[in-house]
């Protein structure tokens, strides 16, 4: 026991040894002393060593070690960061350098074929070669590339993996052309050996785009395979055998895709297809149904092959998913372009889409959900033009699809299919105000355009409803085109239709006054509306609105009847809507507080301005009341010079309550010319009744206003 005991001492004196040691290593006290002063602690008769290796040291002081050596190094940051950014640059520069060396031999190799091209046509033109020499000589430069190409592969596999690559492509164009020209242009080729030569050539670029792994080369393997249907036509193939073809090479050449992850070759090998069976058929124009499946095939098969490549969290996702979208929209137009009724193979791509939205939906994936529902209600939208129901229905079947897709897209949040289906429904409202009318009265095309105003309040309360303002704070940073635009859209919309009703129905002179009055309406009661229900554009709109209106009515026009009443009316209406105005700001009322005062317009020139306009469409009525003889000449004229006298007297009696200097200017400017009408104009106009209780009015007015100026110098002054 007592053996023990001392081993276990020792032990213990040993690690207590280490951590000294360790603890006065980071005091920055010298080794050698914390040395002497523990061999003094420990028993002298114990002759154990005290050095201890890395294996049997204790794990607290390995830790230590490894923290002041962290410790130690890390004020030395400046240079490392430094050192960092040289080396980033350099990786930079070296990008760009492997870019310019992966499109230099593309270029070069395009330059040799170019060479070899002309080369063929200049030996061609002097006579020395014959056309079959030529051919074979084309032969033998793609093998030779060929050749070249296995040599350096096996040679060197890793640096000239770009410049290979190059080889081989060149290799197969060179002989795809080759094969064409002998058989097409020089008649060389038997057509059969040309068809047996091309499709080993077809093969050939197959193996090397599945082995080479490269996007550009399967591009250049698509498009020039691609060409052979021409071939194929050439040969009076039939047209099935070509369709064949094509489904073959495009189906065959997924699998590479698939296998690589080449999307962009996909994308072309898809467009590139779609080209050649719409050229074949416009060659052919008949069995139209065969062609009519391919398109709904290699529509799926994309569709499928899209899914497997598609990345949902990738950084270019919306670049894919347009691609998708526009090549899908190719397809539905072909389909449209070859049928004679292509309602059927549209519905048969409805069932499609509408089968991968549902996947999609199961899934999850609402960003797929949005392309496969928008390509859905699209499809619907070209089977209902198809049928030919009538132009009628049509009216308003198509807008009412627009409508279900944006609706559908807004409880979706889909932002693709609200940025088609709002050009697609903006662009049905265009044309459906442009080339229809609301006569006669019980007509579809007047229904379509309640329906379509029942949609956009529809809408707006659906946009208002998803995407409601949260933060007061920024209300006045963002704009929003639920908030602030969408209102517009419905006013504007709205004023349309009633013009359209009014002149159609309402006015005898064509003079929409009924338009204006309601307009008038309309403006006035966005004032006293809360902007979070109208938006913060809608009343400068309307109040735009209203200025055109009101240069509509400035001018004396010949009405007789009805409208004769309505334009004195609504003339009147428009001053007495501007008077209120400049009295609410005068008074500082309701209008002020709660819109104008937010604002930085320039209360004095507002409110001189509105004064101006106020007189001018009056005396724009007055002359109205001459034009239609509603009213003696002497008795126009005097209200005409009372108008401006009251116009002026009125400006100088604001400007005197308060800082108005504009209003005061006005003022000024008016007196003058007022005197200038009454002595110049009228008092050859009037008789001597008239007379005398103008300048009685007149006078005592004026005498009333200087009484009211001096005073208020006065107050001025003190």
């Amino acid at each position: 026991m007592n053996h023990d005991t001392e081993e276990r001492i020792a032990k213990l004196e040993k690690e207590v040894l280490s951590l000294r040691m360790e603890l006065n290593e980071l005091k920055g006290i010298k080794t050698d002393q914390a040395k002497e002063s523990s061999k003094d602690d420990v028993e002298p008769n114990n002759p154990r060593p005290i050095l201890q290796t890395e294996e049997t040291e204790n794990h607290l002081v390995n830790l230590n070690k490894k923290a002041l050596s962290s410790q130690k190094k890390n004020p030395i940051v400046a240079p490392i960061s430094s050192s960092t950014a040289q080396v980033q640059n350099e990786k930079k520069h070296r990008s760009l350098e492997e870019m310019i060396l992966w499109l230099l031999p593309k270029v070069f190799m395009l330059i040799l074929v170019l060479g070899v091209l002309w080369g063929l046509k200049v030996i061609s033109d002097i006579g020395v070669l014959t056309n079959s020499v030529k051919i074979l000589l084309a032969y033998i430069l793609s093998l030779g590339l060929i050749a070249v190409a296995v040599f350096m592969d096996r040679r060197k596999p890793e640096s000239s993996r770009i410049f290979t690559v190059v080889l081989y492509g060149g290799a197969f164009i060179v002989g795809i052309l080759t094969t064409a020209a002998g058989a097409i242009l020089y008649d060389v080729l038997n057509l059969s050996i040309a068809l047996i030569l091309a499709f080993c050539y077809i093969a050939y670029g197959m193996l090397i785009c599945y082995v080479k792994k490269n996007q550009v080369l399967s591009i250049f393997v698509v498009f020039t395979s691609l060409l052979l249907p021409y071939l194929l036509e050439y040969m009076d193939f039939n047209g099935a055998v070509i369709v064949f073809y094509v489904l073959i090479v495009f189906c065959s050449m997924q699998l590479i895709f698939l296998k690589h992850h080449q999307s962009i070759a996909m994308y072309c090998s898809y467009f590139f297809s779609t080209i050649a069976l719409f050229v074949i058929w416009n060659l052919n124009r008949d069995g139209e149904w065969l062609y009519l499946l391919s398109f709904i095939l290699l529509n799926t098969v994309l569709l499928a092959v899209w899914w497997r490549l598609y990345k949902p969290f990738s950084k270019r996702r919306t670049i894919h998913e347009g691609l998708l979208f526009s090549l899908s929209l190719v397809t539905i137009i072909m389909i449209n372009q070859v049928a004679d009724a292509a309602s059927i193979p549209l519905l048969a791509m409805t069932f499609i889409y509408a089968a991968a939205a549902a996947l999609a939906y199961k899934q999850s994936s609402s960003r797929i959900l949005d392309i496969m529902a928008t390509l859905s209600l699209l499809t619907v939208m070209n089977i209902v033009v198809a049928l030919e129901l009538g132009d009628s229905l049509e009216q308003l079947l198509l807008p009412f699809t627009a409508f279900l897709g944006l609706l559908l897209s807004l409880k979706l949040n889909a932002y693709l299919m609200k940025v088609i289906y709002s050009l697609i429904f903006g662009f049905n409202i265009l044309i459906h105000l442009l080339s229809y009318n609301v006569e006669p009265f019980w007509s579809a095309a007047h229904l379509n355009y309640v329906l379509i105003f029942v949609y956009l309040l529809i809408l707006f309360i659906q946009l208002k409803r998803f995407y409601p303002k949260t933060h007061q704070e920024k209300e006045d940073v963002m704009i929003s085109f639920a908030n602030d635009f969408f209102p517009i859209v419905i006013t504007v919309y709205f004023f349309i239709y009633i013009a359209k009703i009014d002149l159609a129905y309402l006015s005898n002179n064509h003079y929409p006054y009924i338009t204006l009055l309601l307009l008038a309406i309309a403006m006035t009661g966005s004032l006293f509306i809360a902007e979070r229900f109208i938006g913060r554009f809608l009343r400068w709109m309307l109040l735009f609105a209203f200025a055109l209106g009101y240069f509509y009515l400035l001018p004396t026009h010949y009405v007789e009847g009805l409208d004769v009443w309505l334009n004195l009316f609504v003339r009147l209406l428009y001053v007495l809507i501007i008077i209120a105005i400049i009295g609410d700001l005068y008074m500082k009322g309701y209008i002020y507080k709660s819109w104008i005062s937010k604002t930085k317009i320039d209360i004095d020139g507002t409110m001189a301005a509105g004064i101006f306009f106020a007189m001018v469409l009056g005396y724009s009525i007055l002359e109205q009341f001459k034009y239609d003889y509603m009213s003696y000449s002497l008795a126009v004229i005097t209200l005409k010079t009372l108008l401006l006298f009251m116009t002026a007297t009125i400006s100088l009696w604001i400007s005197s309550t308060g800082q108005y200097r504009n209003v005061r200017i006005l003022g000024f400017i008016l007196i003058p010319i007022a005197m200038m009408k009454l002595i110049f104009f009228d008092l050859d106009s009037l008789d001597l009744v008239v007379r005398a209780i103008l300048f009685m009015v007149i006078g005592g007015i004026g005498l009333f206003l200087s009484n009211r100026l001096l005073s208020r110098k006065a107050e001025d002054k003190e």
